[in-house]
């Protein structure tokens, strides 16, 4: 270390001296700007940001165990460091202490702060320091943490080394305290040593052992700031440990625990803490008595030390000279260098000798004798060779300073001197006597200076106030933990007492504090619980007093008023009477007010009516017109009591009830109802209530006279008779059996749907679904009402019956044709039996074959029908069940609805309705995403709230069509359920048309199938008629729908209505056979084209399809009995040989043509009109 040391020294001694002197007096004009900023509670960045601010530090439990360790820690590292020695006899590691220093002020702030100078000045009186010397550096035990004071400005809020960040703060904060901190202790040490050993070595010294420290310091910070955060001792984390503010605000900006606040707008000046008013009196005692007691000792040490200095300086001296009497009287004939060598030997034999200094000069200030050198010295420069021995060169210095001239020491005199030495550094203080000697002859004129060091005397002194040092330091740290607990005995209970008080002031008045172990502190406990107690009793009563009272005009739908009952002039108005008619309650305390503007036609009314009741003190109510500020009329209810004295009218008082929207509601009440009941009727199916209990109706919708024909008056007057005399009697009976049991035992939300059959006006059957749910019950939870839908289901039932005809004619005629052909069978054996077994058996082969061919026809058909009636069917039954949904989640809720409209909402509804309803009559058409993106633009230009909700229901009503009226039929606060409600009305009309629909087609496609297979009554197999093409093949491609509409295009080219000769049964099996062909060869995918048209005397039937087309080198097999080109199972080949030969019994003819994706086959019949004779 000694290397490093000397080469800092070199560094400092190549700097100018008055370089260094500027140097230092600046370091410490910055540290005293620190000190006063420091300790003034001052910081240079408020809520972490470069500016000028204050702090306010919370004295809490925190802060004052802060001081304490921060007391304690300074105290062990400066005696940790004296051990540690850098360079023999010269430099220890005191900055340790530093460290510790670093570190407090980091974690702890500004209780850290305050400790520091008290905890480093025992520090260094336990190490040996003189007191005089605490004094002098006072200011500087100040300044110095108030350097470290900047650590705590740059990183003290996060002192986390292991973020870079705060590296480079911490390099910045050490760059400015090497800076400022060596240089202004050389500054404070150049009064108590020379400013060349100040500047050159101090200051060196203290620049290499705080560097040390600064290299240790961050390794230190990562292994503290965690325990500080763990034991809630770190400042920046406490919450409410720190306030801070910008300098001129009222607001605090950054708070600790919290981090930035947000301004208030109020302003809290925080009193002392009593913690602090408790514990600061006593640590001032305490250290004042520290302080003191040191100072006395070391003072009465040293007095007494010097007393006994002077004393033995006097005996020492007067035993020398009588030593040198005895010594130059035996060697008056000695040489005169003889005579000096034995008075050197004489001094040098003296016990002071060991320890200090005896020297004798004479009245020039030469040296004659020493105990130490012989050497001459002069004290001028130029008188003589001077000596090397720092003592008699001072000692002899202080003379000449004291009296100028040795010749005028004429008597003994005491006085001291300091010896300054820059290695090791020191600054000792010695004390002398000189004495002049003459000798017996008085030639020897002399004089004789005894020298001890200061520090013989008061070693032991020093060695018992160090002792006493760390006595005082241990008392301290033992009076600041006992005054801590102390304090938080006594202030923790009042603490609590506090926090609660404030509770209560807030309104917490549910507060109550634990009894203290103090008496008076428990006293004051339970007077406080007690206190609390009591208040919160009386703040109920009086809150409730309040409430009442409040609540009496608060909550009355009226004006609260009261007035005298001798001249009607009002006393109290509440403030309703200026929101509902616009005067002032100043207004209404003028005399005559009240009658004056009670509306003309019923003030004589009004007014007489009210001094008749109040003459009988009777309370009264009554109803009468009021004309208001702005000159509308309101209709007021007036309830009023009389209050009276001495059976005499003194006070009336009274609430006055607007019921201008219940007089509008009367007026309308009918009209509204007849409105709702006009929505109801709407419905093309029953709406009813029926009462279970009474067995009678309660109400019915016009509905039933649209499905059973009788009016809503006969309904009624049917009575409990209506359901044994419309109801089938066996339905009737299942539903007494089934259906009513049901009832008990149902749900409010369950539905009970039955089926059954009622009687018409007109006496035919009809069939009806229900679907019912409980709509009111009993006192005792047994249902006593009931709410349902009906709707007819009669076309429904029809055409299942007309299925099942249709199944089984279908079965019949199958059987009819088997029949028929085992006839034919047995009739050809018969013709035939005396031909060859061989051509038997091809003939019998070629009828199975036949009867083959037409069973596949007919499976076709019955598959293909099956498909198209299960679509309408599932249509129909799936929008009724929509219906039933729509009614029973959402019709319900439309009177209520209706209700609650007013007048201009009802407008509103009209006109959305009628769209409503329109847009249910168009074809369903589904809205592209160019409709959606309009809608949702239009609505939100127009400011309609929630306009993405309503959005859809504006589409699906048809709203948007009316572009212009749009946003004023949005604008009511009920648009949205108007919406909702319109919609389930129009989705109910739009189901019913589906229904409509799905039922023709299902009547459509049942009349085909009809047709089909009975075209005309019982036609002969042979018998020629008139055939409408057109029609037949219109039937076939309904019964084919399901095998075409996917993938098939059919063109329809009609050119003539006109009708031809043929056998119409014959006839079908030919178009099915050519369709099914032409199907078959494209796949089911592409175009069929269909062509009528008339060549006279021709009726040409042709059928082109867009499949691969028949080869040329099979075209000529085509018409052959068993060719065909279809895989195994899917035909047999017979298809084309028998449409040939039907159409050539016919008289006709059937002709193709065929290319790769065109084949045409045109099938040629005599028209109605031609001659039977006419050929081709």
């Amino acid at each position: 270390m000694n290397p490093i040391l000397k080469w800092f020294e070199g560094i400092f001694a190549s700097l100018p001296l008055p370089l260094l002197e500027v140097w230092g007096r600046f370091g410490y004009l910055i540290g005293f700007a620190l000190m006063l900023a420091a300790y003034g509670g001052f910081t240079f960045r408020p809520g972490g940001r470069w500016g000028f601010g204050r702090e306010r530090q919370a004295w809490d439990s925190q802060a004052l165990l802060s001081v304490i360790v921060t007391f304690v820690s300074i105290l062990i590292t400066g005696y940790l460091g004296s051990l540690i020695v850098f360079v023999p006899g010269a430099q220890t590691f005191e900055s340790l202490k530093d460290l510790s220093v670093f570190l407090c002020i980091l974690l702890f702030g500004y209780p850290a702060l305050i400790a520091v100078p008290f905890a480093y000045g025992i520090s260094d009186l336990m190490e040996g320091v003189p007191p005089d010397f605490l004094l002098d550096w006072l200011v500087g035990y100040f300044i110095n943490p108030a350097c470290f004071w900047v650590a705590y400005q740059l990183i003290g809020k996060d002192p986390d080394f292991r973020k870079p960040k705060t590296w480079g703060w911490y390099l910045l904060f050490v760059l400015i305290f090497m800076s400022i901190e060596p240089q202004l202790w050389g500054y404070i040490c150049s009064d108590k040593f020379t400013s060349e050993i100040s500047y050159r070595n101090i200051v060196p010294a203290l620049f290499f052992t705080t560097l040390v420290t600064w290299i240790i310091a961050p390794f230190a910070m990562l292994g503290a700031f965690p325990l500080a955060k763990r034991y809630s001792l770190f400042w920046a984390g406490i919450p409410g440990h720190i306030k801070e503010k910008i300098i001129g605000a009222r607001d605090w900006i950054w708070e600790s625990g919290r981090g930035s606040v947000k301004p208030s707008g109020g302003f809290y000046d925080q009193g002392l803490p009593i913690r602090m008013f408790l514990v600061t009196p006593f640590i001032v005692l305490v250290l004042i008595m520290v302080g003191m007691t040191s100072y006395l000792t070391l003072r009465s040490s040293e007095e007494t030390a010097n007393k006994l200095a002077a004393r033995l300086h006097q005996e020492i001296s007067e035993n020398i000279n009588l030593q040198l009497d005895d010594f130059l009287a035996l060697s008056e004939r000695s040489s005169e260098f003889e005579r000096r060598r034995g008075v050197g030997e004489l001094l040098k034999n003296t016990n002071i000798a060991t320890v200090g200094r005896a020297f004798i000069i004479d009245r020039r200030g030469k040296l004659i004798s020493s105990s130490n050198q012989t050497r001459s010295f002069t004290p001028q420069p130029n008188g003589g060779e001077s000596v090397e021995d720092p003592v008699i060169q001072n000692a002899v210095q202080k003379l000449t300073q004291t009296f100028g001239n040795l010749q005028g020491l004429d008597v003994s005199t005491q006085s001291s001197f300091h010896i300054i030495t820059a290695k090791p550094l020191s600054r000792e203080n010695w004390l002398m006597q000189a004495t002049p000697y003459q000798d017996n002859s008085k030639s020897m004129d002399w004089i004789v200076i005894t020298a001890m060091p200061e520090a013989y005397y008061l070693e032991g002194v020093r060695t018992g106030n160090s002792q006493s040092a760390m006595v005082f330091a241990v008392a301290l740290a033992l009076s600041l933990l006992i005054a801590a607990f102390l304090s938080s005995m006594v202030t923790a209970p009042i603490s609590r007492i506090s926090q609660a008080t404030q509770a209560v002031a807030g309104g917490d008045l549910t507060q109550r504090v634990p009894m203290s172990r103090l008496e008076e502190l428990r006293v004051l406990s339970s007077s406080f619980n007690h206190m609390a107690e009591q208040l919160q009793e009386f703040l109920h009563r009086t809150k409730s007093s309040e409430e009442r009272s409040r609540d009496l005009i608060a909550t009355t739908p009226g004006i609260v008023w009261e007035a005298d009952a001798i001249t009607f002039n009002f006393t109290f108005v509440s403030q309703q009477a200026e929101r509902l008619l616009g005067y002032s309650v100043g207004d209404w305390k003028e005399p005559g007010f009240w009658a004056d503007h009670i509306h003309p036609e019923d003030r004589e009314r009004a007014v007489n009516y009210c001094v008749e009741c109040t003459a009988n003190l009777k309370s009264h109510e009554f109803e009468y017109r009021f004309i208001g500020k702005d000159g509308r009329t309101v209709w007021l209810r007036d309830l009023v009591r009389v209050i009276a004295e001495d059976a005499k009218p003194k006070w009336l008082r009274g609430v006055m009830v607007d019921i201008t929207e219940r007089k509008i509601i009367e007026e309308k009440l009918l009209e509204r109802n007849q409105f709702i009941e006009s929505i109801l009727d709407i419905t093309p199916d029953i709406l009813y209530i029926y009462d279970i209990v009474e067995m009678k109706n309660v109400y019915s919708n016009n509905g039933i006279q649209l499905v059973l024909g009788y009016s809503v008056e006969e309904i009624q007057e049917m009575g409990s008779k209506i359901l044994p005399i419309l109801i089938h009697p066996e339905d009737y009976q299942v539903y007494m059996d089934r259906i009513v049991p049901k009832y008990a035992t149902t749900g409010d939300k369950d539905l009970i749907e039955h089926y059954y059959r009622i009687r018409h006006k007109d006496g035919n059957w009809r069939w009806l679904t229900s679907r019912e749910l409980i709509y009111r019950r009993n006192s005792d939870g047994s249902p006593k009402e009931i709410f349902g839908i009906s709707y007819d289901i009669t076309k429904n039932k029809q055409a299942e019956a007309t299925i099942l005809d249709l199944n089984a004619t279908l079965e019949k005629r199958i059987e009819i044709r088997t029949d028929e052909l085992k006839k034919s069978n047995e009739s050809l054996v018969e013709a035939v039996q005396n031909l060859e077994k061989t051509m038997h058996e091809l003939k019998d082969a070629q009828g199975q074959l036949l009867l083959s061919e037409k069973l596949a026809t007919l499976g076709q058909l019955a598959a293909s029908m099956t498909h198209e009636l299960n679509t309408p069917l599932g249509a129909i039954v799936s929008s009724n069940r929509a219906i039933l949904d729509i009614i029973q989640d959402e019709i319900k809720s439309i009177p209520n609805l209706l209700s609650n409209l007013n007048e201009e909402d009802l407008k509103r509804f009209k006109i959305i309705l009628d769209v409503g309803l329109r847009e249910a009559s168009r074809s369903e058409e589904f809205p592209n995403r160019t409709l959606r993106k309009e809608v949702f633009r239009t609505l939100r230009e127009s400011g309609i709230k929630d306009y993405e909700s309503i959005a859809n229901s504006v589409i699906e009503t048809g709203l948007y069509r009316v572009e212009h009226d749009l946003p004023w039929l949005l604008q009511s606060e009920n648009a949205s359920e108007i919406l909702q409600a319109v919609a389930s009305l129009s989705t109910i009309v739009r189901l019913s048309n589906v229904i409509s629909i799905a039922t023709g087609k299902a009547s459509h496609v049942v009349e085909a199938l009809k047709n089909y297979l009975n075209p005309g009554g019982e036609v002969q197999e042979d018998e020629i008629s008139l055939v409408d093409v057109r029609s037949e093949i219109e039937t076939i491609l309904t019964l084919y729908h399901s095998k075409i509409k996917y993938g098939v295009e059919i063109v329809r080219n009609y050119d003539t209505n006109e009708k031809c000769l043929g056998n119409a049964d014959k006839l079908n099996q030919v178009w099915i056979n050519l369709l099914n062909n032409g199907l078959h060869s494209m796949d089911y995918k592409g175009k069929m084209e269909i062509i009528i048209e008339k060549k006279e005397p021709w009726i040409i039937t042709s059928f082109i399809d867009s499949g691969t087309g028949i080869p040329k080198e099979i075209q000529g097999k085509i018409f052959e009995p068993f060719f065909t080109t279809k895989k195994h199972g899917e035909g047999v080949g017979l298809g084309l040989d028998i449409c040939k030969k039907i159409i050539e019994k016919m008289g006709g003819r059937i002709e193709f043509e065929s290319a790769p994706g065109r084949t045409k086959f045109s099938v040629w019949l005599k028209s109605a009109n031609s001659s039977k004779e006419a050929l081709p």
